[in-house]
């Protein structure tokens, strides 16, 4: 009887998480994952696809994020911009700055958000440096 149980609660949870990543979702996400190159392209991703956000798929955005903090920085802006469209980026943004990171990256990630922080994002720029001197530990 409790395998029942935990076998009914398990086919729930995509339901109570959300939509459920189809085997199509899956692909295409997978597909757009090698393109994301901008913050209205991760944003766009993240609008589609974040419940794919597992695996490959969660390893190749967190790839695209890292690039465009560490090598586009100037751009952190366009992404201040994007979580005043979608808040709910934020968080998909500083769960991706995580321990599959190159530590070197991460270290950039912290000496840009705190040298380098555009005016007006002060608040962001600390929950950059928070999520990534986590993940160096």
């Amino acid at each position: 009887m409790t395998w029942l149980i935990a076998a009914a609660a398990a086919a729930w949870m995509p339901l109570a998480h959300g939509k459920a990543c189809t085997e199509n979702d899956a692909v295409e996400a997978d597909a757009m994952v090698d393109h994301l190159d901008s913050w209205p392209q991760i944003n766009t991703a993240f609008s589609k696809y974040s419940h794919c956000d597992d695996g490959e798929i969660a390893e190749g955005y967190s790839e695209a994020i890292e690039r465009l903090l560490t090598d586009h920085w100037k751009a952190s802006p366009e992404l201040d911009a994007q979580i005043k469209l979608n808040p709910s980026l934020e968080s998909f943004v500083l769960r991706h700055i995580n321990s599959t990171l190159d530590t070197d990256d991460l270290a950039k990630i912290v000496t840009l958000a705190t040298k380098s922080c555009p005016e007006g994002m002060i608040p962001l720029c600390k929950a950059l440096v928070n999520a990534a001197s986590q993940a160096e530990r």
